[in-house]
């Protein structure tokens, strides 16, 4: 092996891996899709369950605001990011769907992997609240 055909294959290399590297970030949308709501808020009213979703939201850093009965509109902004999500509740189960992405490497069905994080964050505070959640 020459040096030069040696740099190549050392150049292929490197350049495969960064490529591996920046795509291993990327990873399906993760979505919440009817999650059951816990035994114990159940039969919370309406309203309750609405503020406690949206207290879930706004302590994890999303602002929330009230689109319609059981939907509720969440948006995470931080630097030039942003993720925008609705959350529909029911007394039975919520789903957490995705509405759109900004600068978060979305392309068709997969985003870069902070998105799948915050998401995540969001439904395990939603849980944690309705586990405990107050009549």
């Amino acid at each position: 092996m020459t040096l030069k055909t040696g740099i190549r294959a050392l150049f292929l290399i490197l350049a495969t891996v960064a490529v591996l590297g920046g795509c291993s970030r990327r990873q399906p949308i993760y979505r919440v899709t009817d999650q059951p709501i816990p035994a114990v808020s159940r039969d919370l009213p309406a309203a309750a369950l609405q503020r406690t979703i949206m207290e879930a939201a706004t302590d994890r850093g999303w602002s929330a605001e009230w689109k319609a009965p059981g939907e509720i509109l969440a948006t995470k902004a931080w630097k030039d990011h942003e993720a925008v999500v609705e959350i529909r509740y029911s007394q039975e189960s919520y789903t957490i769907d995705h509405v759109s992405t900004t600068n978060l490497r979305e392309h068709g069905e997969t985003v870069h992997q902070a998105y799948n994080k915050l998401v995540r964050a969001l439904q395990d505070e939603i849980e944690r609240r309705l586990r405990q959640a107050k009549h």
